[in-house]
């Protein structure tokens, strides 16, 4: 679905203004807290450490810099399989008789992790259970079933627990703590992936019970430390809010650390709805890609619409927003930042560019500041077009501005700010079908208001306030 703008006429490097979209941006304006950005290690683990097992060291650590160096993020999820428990360890719950050979999937895991905290020893682990073993579920297989909505079978909720709780003891023992976890993943979605279904009275029924199993195996084992719960973590933002999220506080919201849910129903202003549900919690989008075909050249259409997605959650409320997956097998589709060929080496997708540059000056504690988006290009919620969000950092003193155009015509822009912020040299970024975070020479805001041209289907960022870095390309 595309929007056809009106055709443009540039006289010299400004457009008319009744075409120009106008982007007002007033630092004062603050609104939630920035918490962080994060990603998944999740499906393809073995991809991941592929390159290593296959002898080429270097390779490999060059693969780790590009994921956990060069990209800041604040957060790595990582999916519990079902691997762990193939047949029930005693009949006692609490007390974990789990052989370390039951892992070794993990392995895999805790490589990648301590590859993360060796480039970025602030990071923080984010577990999620796709799926409890088959031996605990009524359709006795690894996926959720489809429309016969595979689930636990009732009686099962501490073996749950417990097969959870192994996890984070094996993570622990291997030196990688976890800090935050879902215990179940799309339950409200019949899925046919590795998952189990949940009703919304379910949930909350299971959510309560493991609450109070992860506190009574804290007070039997301080040493392994006890997770803050992440919920509901549904496939749609628009169904946590209308059918889950109230259900689950009234009835567990003492246990509720975090709201969280995927993205993947993109209808209505859902953000700010959650964000009033939530109230004073952290609202994460704990899962977001782009699941259908792109043909668009190295997935630039897929990488803008992460921007957008970012855009929508941010602006609508949320503290913390992950993608999937840092790395697929090479596809059509945008699930993944990176792609990495079975018998190849990787390649660093339109995606991976344009979320690296995203998150390159953002850090916890930034505050969200309100945009006031007019004109042509201008779009409302979960529609194609320009939009924009900003961040300032804690002292006012460094301010991010982020813009993604998708249409297929180049889109004039003028940006008015507010403030002293608006004195200072702006340096910027940009992605584009030709570029990968290009460093573009800085300029200056005149009066207030800066005007440039987006080129078509690109990515902007502009820094204020930050140092000026060296080099840079004219975007004229």
């Amino acid at each position: 679905m595309r929007i056809i703008l009106p055709i443009i006429c540039l006289w010299g490097h400004f457009a008319k203004a009744a075409e120009v979209t106008l982007l007002k941006v007033d630092p004062a304006q603050t609104q939630q807290t920035l918490d962080g950005m994060g990603c998944g290690a999740i499906f393809y683990e073995g991809h991941i450490t592929r390159l290593g097992e296959r002898g080429k060291v270097a390779e490999q650590e060059h693969l780790y810099d590009d994921m956990f160096s060069k990209v800041h993020t604040d957060y790595l999820q990582l999916m519990i399989r079902h691997d762990h428990e193939p047949q029930n360890d005693n009949d006692d719950p609490y007390d974990a008789k789990f052989k370390d050979e039951w892992f070794a999937y993990a392995k895999k895991t805790v490589a990648i992790c301590e590859a993360a905290k060796k480039r970025n020893p602030q990071i923080q682990l984010y577990a999620t259970l796709y799926t409890p073993p088959p031996w605990m579920k009524t359709n006795h297989e690894v996926s959720a079933g489809g429309q016969a909505k595979g689930t636990i079978i009732p009686g099962m909720e501490l073996e749950v627990g417990e097969f959870c709780w192994a996890f984070l003891d094996y993570m622990h023992r291997h030196g990688q703590d976890i800090k935050y976890l879902s215990i179940a993943n799309e339950p409200d979605w019949p899925h046919t992936q590795p998952g189990y279904f949940l009703t919304p009275e379910q949930h909350v029924d299971l959510f309560l019970k493991l609450a109070a199993y992860f506190a009574e195996m804290a007070r039997r084992h301080p040493e392994v430390p006890k997770p803050r719960l992440v919920g509901p973590n549904n496939c749609s933002a628009v169904a946590c809010g209308e059918k889950w999220l109230k259900p689950l506080l009234e009835k567990a919201g003492n246990f509720v650390d975090v709201v969280g849910t995927h993205d993947y129903d993109r209808r209505g202003d859902r953000w700010r709805k959650l964000r009033q549900i939530a109230g004073s919690r952290p609202l994460w989008l704990t899962e977001w890609c782009v699941n259908g075909p792109d043909n668009s050249p190295d997935l630039i259409h897929s990488a803008s619409q992460y921007w957008l997605a970012m855009t929508e959650a941010f602006n609508g409320g949320a503290n913390v927003w992950m993608a999937y997956d840092w790395v697929y097998p090479p596809r059509q589709g945008g699930e993944a930042l990176i792609h990495q060929g079975w018998n190849e080496d990787y390649h660093l997708t339109k995606i991976y560019h344009g979320f690296r540059q995203w998150c390159l000056p953002l850090r916890p504690g930034m505050k969200i500041v309100k945009t006031d988006l007019t004109g042509p290009a201008a779009t409302g919620i979960s529609k194609p077009g320009l939009k924009a969000s900003a961040f300032i950092s804690a002292d006012g003193k460094q301010l991010v501005i982020h813009a993604a155009a998708v249409q297929d015509t180049n889109i004039p822009i003028r940006i008015e700010l507010s403030g002293p912020l608006s004195s200072l040299p702006v340096q910027r970024y940009r992605t584009s079908r030709t570029e990968d975070m290009a460093l573009l020479e800085p300029i200056t805001f005149h009066e207030g208001s800066l005007t440039e041209t987006l080129p078509a289907g690109s990515m902007m960022t502009w820094l204020i306030g930050f140092p000026i870095a060296s080099g840079g390309t004219s975007s004229r």
